[in-house]
């Protein structure tokens, strides 16, 4: 098995091919500007070497996991329009875009599809009416929270269009097609007593979300649309009294932002889509993989129980896992490292804020090389050497910018476990288009 790293700016974009190279994943897209500067043209190679994508896996909606995906399905939709006038003798130029590799299904679990009592309109125009007023504030916590609010209405809108580029009277692709699954395809969850599934020499484990969290994505959607009922018709007046209770310090409730939009509370900071990301497991001859997409490490570890990888009160060592959230403090803690451990550890993000965060690699660092009380539960993993592997690099990073002094600062403080590892840390940083990880 090989993993290439890209750098997806401060999205996930991995792709994995089996150690025959009949088989490959895309997992996750990472950003539409990485996704058309740099990751495309690679892809593009594979359909000129006659290979498809046998899956294309989108962990969550979020704007760094589909953006990248919804480009490449875009630049496809290209190229058959291009193909179909040029059948019909119409003389037009090829589309500019490097055209995609086919793609066999993709596993997503569509926003439609995880918010049937909702209607995706109604969120989507609430959350754009928010952006403008709060950006127009000055007010950096306030600006931040328009940024975010931005976010989480562009991701509804690009899931929303890759459902419909995936259409029959489209694309035509395939969503959540299992290799031997009959029936209609389903929503992609552990579910009791179900079972891996093998692509190629692959087997693949769902290790996330479980029903419970998928659960209440859907009904945080419902409980939050109609909490803000109000909101969505008076939104610029009830915001401007926001912003006049924060200019006076008199504001009492939280401000607008993700931490509470779902309409339940997050788990520790984390908010429900996160939780609801989808996980797999990926084996093949011995070697394990795990893809968390932004899970919250509780819920790993229950999906891995639950899985039969993870025994109680003891620890898994794998050979890689795809550190969750970008490396977000608020997506790993001290028990987790205890539990979960790998030779190599995946960071995927570019000091966007601050992740990967330097308090989490100390927390990886400290479960193998740390005080006994700290150290990893896997036998595996007792005085062995281990890998950070990082998507990018702070010179790649726009100069000056808040993203470049935070992984400046990170490389600064690996390099300082580095030398204290006394040859145990090793470090890869993907200086090109990708960087290539054989476990």
């Amino acid at each position: 098995m090989k993993l290439k790293i890209f750098d997806g700016q401060d999205g996930d974009c991995l792709l994995v091919e089996s150690k025959d190279k009949k088989k490959l994943i895309l997992c996750d897209g990472g950003r539409t500007a990485s996704m058309r500067g740099h990751v495309s043209g690679e892809l593009a190679k594979l359909r000129k070497a006659k290979r498809k994508l046998d899956v294309v896996y989108v962990s969550h909606v979020d704007n760094d996991h589909i953006t990248g995906v919804l480009a490449l399905l875009e630049d496809e939709l290209q190229w058959r329009i291009h193909e179909h006038r040029k059948k019909n003798g119409i003389n037009t130029a090829p589309p500019k875009v490097p055209r995609p590799p086919e793609i066999a299904t993709l596993w997503h679990n569509a926003f439609r599809d995880q918010i049937k009592d909702v209607d995706p309109d109604d969120i989507e125009s609430l959350l754009a009416a928010a952006v403008p007023t709060l950006n127009g504030t000055g007010v950096k916590d306030l600006e931040m929270a328009a940024t975010e609010l931005g976010d989480l209405a562009t991701a509804v809108t690009e899931a929303l269009k890759v459902s419909h580029l995936l259409s029959a009277d489209l694309l035509n692709i395939p969503v959540n097609k299992l290799p031997g699954q009959a029936g209609e395809p389903k929503l992609l969850m552990l579910r009791p007593g179900q079972a891996a599934f093998n692509l190629g020499t692959l087997k693949l484990t769902i290790v996330g979300p479980g029903t419970k969290e998928l659960g209440d994505l859907n009904k945080g959607w419902n409980n939050w649309l109609r909490e803000n009922e109000e909101t969505v018709k008076n939104i610029r007046a009830q915001m401007k009294k926001k912003i006049e209770e924060f200019s006076t310090e008199t504001l009492s409730g939280p401000l607008f932002s993700l931490g509470g939009w779902n309409g339940i509370p997050p788990f520790k900071s984390v908010t429900t889509p996160n939780i609801a990301s989808l996980m797999l497991m990926i084996e093949e001859d011995g070697k394990r993989v795990l893809m968390t997409g932004d899970a919250q490490q509780d819920f790993v570890v229950k999906g891995l129980e639950q899985t039969g990888f993870l025994q109680a009160n003891q620890g898994v060592h794998l050979d890689v896992l795809k550190v969750q959230h970008h490396g977000s403090e608020h997506n790993m803690d001290a028990a987790f490292c205890r539990r979960v451990s790998a030779d190599h550890y995946v960071f995927c993000g570019n000091g966007s804020s601050g992740n990967p965060e330097p308090e989490v690699i100390d927390l990886v660092f400290n479960s193998r090389l740390g005080p006994p009380a700290r150290r990893t539960l896997a036998p595996e993993a007792q005085n062995t050497s281990f890998t950070f592997w990082f998507s990018t690099t702070s010179k790649v990073q726009k100069a000056d910018s808040d993203e470049q002094e935070a992984f400046a600062e990170l490389e600064k403080h690996v390099k300082k476990l580095q030398k204290t590892s006394k040859g145990k840390l090793k470090v890869r940083y993907n200086k090109g288009v990708f960087t290539t990880l054989t476990p």
